[in-house]
């Protein structure tokens, strides 16, 4: 038995808040999905492992997508495959919030993410 690890934590990796403009296409030719073709989202929170997005299509836990993730300070953007892991409604109409786990990520992409992660230097 592991001592101190919290039972309800079930994150590997550190989250940060950082939001990015995603693009969700699913890779699976399944009935139960939306609309296939690109979807629009807002990611949120990101991790080595994972990303939060909000979306106004509701993807099946277990979908496969491939993401496209660009803001401001990556212009060069950021691409992974993931699966849906959990869906939550969100206080908006028609909006849908997504975890997203990162299930092919390249070197590129990893080393893009770990630099979001980094903490900014501080200056005295």
């Amino acid at each position: 038995m592991i001592p101190n690890i919290n039972e309800h934590e079930r994150r590997g990796f550190e989250r940060i808040p950082w939001e990015c403009h995603a693009r969700l296409l699913p890779l699976s030719l399944e009935p139960t999905l939306p609309t296939l073709g690109l979807h629009h989202g807002l990611g949120r929170d990101i991790s080595e492992g994972g990303l939060q997005v909000w979306s106004n299509r509701l993807f099946p836990v277990k979908s496969r997508l491939l993401l496209e993730m660009e803001a401001p300070e990556i212009p060069e953007g950021i691409q992974a495959v993931g699966s849906v892991v959990w869906i939550s409604p969100t206080t908006s109409q028609d909006q849908w919030c997504l975890g997203i786990e990162f299930s092919d990520v390249g070197e590129s992409a990893r080393a893009r993410i770990r630099d979001l992660l980094q903490p900014e230097p501080t200056y005295n």
